[in-house]
């Protein structure tokens, strides 16, 4: 399977899709055209320019059939104040109206040992609010697991999903866990920024865990109960 990107994607889509080398997928940058074969070839988009050149990419495939996978994040919604966050949302619907199989996936806030929100957590940083903002992030190693799944055929391509975990904790505990670990906090980021946290609602993680056949990883898995 080969993921093609048609432009800059920002993060967290760039780092996800770069993992996937090395779990046997090749992610091409354009120019470079998809090699020679009839398998389906993966559009990932994420944000950016929503108007995708879904015409060039055809011209490009010659006739290959297309899947795209739209790397979106929790809280698209064409009513969100965000203006991130709207723009994800216009993505998505053109995507869908493309008539290629479409597979789009939300991301909560992706966090690990050493992600830049978990790096940044790390340092304890101010809250707004107290840190009372309640948030349901999921493990970064589980987003990328989910996109293999999708690429290897294990899962429908087709829909959307919450990619979130199961445990709902405030921004000030997820702080007080990723101080309690060991690592540094050079690198550390806001990844989705505060402002598009503070507009998420908590979601729906059980039709994500039952369509991709995925048990979130708890966060005690590496994060000590401070």
């Amino acid at each position: 399977m080969i993921v093609v990107t048609p432009g800059p994607l920002g993060e967290p889509a760039r780092r996800l899709l770069a993992a996937l080398g090395s779990r046997g997928h090749q992610v091409l940058q354009p120019p470079a055209p998809p090699p020679a074969g009839d398998a389906p070839v993966v559009l990932a988009v994420s944000d950016g320019p929503f108007v995708l050149d879904l015409a060039g990419a055809a011209r490009t495939l010659a006739g290959r059939p297309l899947r795209i996978l739209v790397l979106s994040r929790l809280g698209a919604h064409p009513d969100a104040r965000h203006p991130a966050l709207q723009r994800m949302w216009r993505l998505e619907e053109h995507a869908r109206a493309s008539g290629a199989p479409t597979l789009t996936l939300r991301m909560a806030p992706l966090v690990g040992p050493e992600t830049p929100l978990w790096r940044k957590l790390r340092s304890r940083p101010a809250l707004p609010r107290g840190g009372r903002k309640l948030v349901n992030p999921v493990a970064e190693a589980d987003a990328i697991e989910t996109i293999v799944r999708a690429l290897d055929g294990r899962a429908a391509w087709e829909g959307w999903y919450e990619v979130a975990g199961v445990e709902a904790v405030t921004l000030a505990e997820l702080r007080d866990r990723a101080a309690a670990t060991p690592g540094p906090t050079a690198g550390g980021a806001w990844e989705p920024p505060l402002d598009e946290i503070e507009e998420h609602r908590l979601a729906e993680s059980a039709p994500w865990a039952m369509h991709f056949a995925i048990t979130p990883t708890p966060l005690s898995t590496w994060a000590a109960v401070a």
